[in-house]
């Protein structure tokens, strides 16, 4: 597609005339270039480049092409070349992607790019009863555009079709064809063990004592170390209760000497009694 202010673009050839060609590219849009211009208007001796018309004489219609552009109110043919296929003949495998009473357009899987093959021509000239082989297209009206097609051609100027082969279907072939499969192996099948001693046909599993499962310590070889973190395993002794430890304080002895207070005699009266008599 062209886009901007020049490029180049790839396409088919599809048709031309003197002065211009129309290229389809690989997105299925056609673009008319037309040659630069030279000079004034044609009153003034203005014309088309002349190298350019030159160029399109040795452009055959049918041929993929690469197309350098330019944009000033027209698409300006810059350079054009034909892109000749890699080889001079085959077997082509692809898809058709249209087809008229001249052509069929189809689409390789590699590439996945278009290609125009012309129909054979048979017969002499035109005007003795000469022309394309309309029989090709027969043969590809019951398919259907994804069908794949097989063909083989030539390249006779432009890519043409010498034969057509039949439908072509896909297939995939099995990985174990033409190999030699192993023996199969026996296999020990084991008796599930009755449950009809409990109760509504439930077995009744034993829960796991979790202390079983703990690793118990190893005793290192006389003369060797052990090693510090194989003892983390070892069941710790707690520490003891602190407030256990305690010493309960003694009574003191009956030598040690009294509160002097206590030793003093009670007073008979109140003192406040003594106040109201006087």
């Amino acid at each position: 597609m062209c886009v901007g202010n020049a490029g180049t673009m790839e396409g088919i050839l599809s048709s031309k005339g003197d002065t211009w060609i129309e290229v389809l590219d690989d997105g299925n849009y056609l673009h008319r270039f037309i040659p630069e211009w030279i000079g004034r208007g044609p009153a003034n001796g203005g014309s088309f480049k002349p190298e350019t018309i030159l160029l399109l004489n040795d452009l055959v219609v049918g041929n993929r092409i690469s197309v350098r552009w330019s944009m000033d109110q027209h698409l300006r043919l810059v350079y054009a070349q034909i892109l000749p296929p890699k080889t001079q003949g085959g077997i082509f495998i692809g898809y058709i992607l249209k087809t008229s009473n001249r052509w069929i357009d189809v689409q390789n899987i590699d590439e996945g790019k278009p290609w125009r093959f012309y129909l054979p021509w048979k017969g002499g000239y035109p005007s003795e009863g000469g022309g394309y082989d309309l029989d090709v297209l027969l043969d590809l009206k019951g398919r259907n555009p994804t069908d794949p097609v097989r063909l083989s051609w030539e390249y006779r100027g432009r890519p043409t079709v010498v034969s057509l082969y039949e439908k072509v279907r896909d297939s995939t072939v099995p990985f174990w064809l033409g190999k030699k499969l192993p023996e199969p192996k026996s296999i020990r099948v084991q008796v599930k063990p009755s449950n009809e001693g409990t109760p509504e046909g439930k077995e009744i599993l034993t829960p796991a004592n979790p202390f079983d499962q703990v690793n118990t310590p190893s005793v290192p070889p006389a003369g060797k170390n052990p090693n510090p973190f194989d003892q983390l395993n070892q069941a710790i002794r707690p520490p003891a209760n602190p407030f256990d430890q305690l010493v309960t304080p003694s009574v003191p002895s009956a030598d040690k000497p009294s509160n002097p207070f206590d030793n003093l005699p009670l007073p008979q009266t109140s003192p406040f009694e003594l106040i109201e008599k006087k």
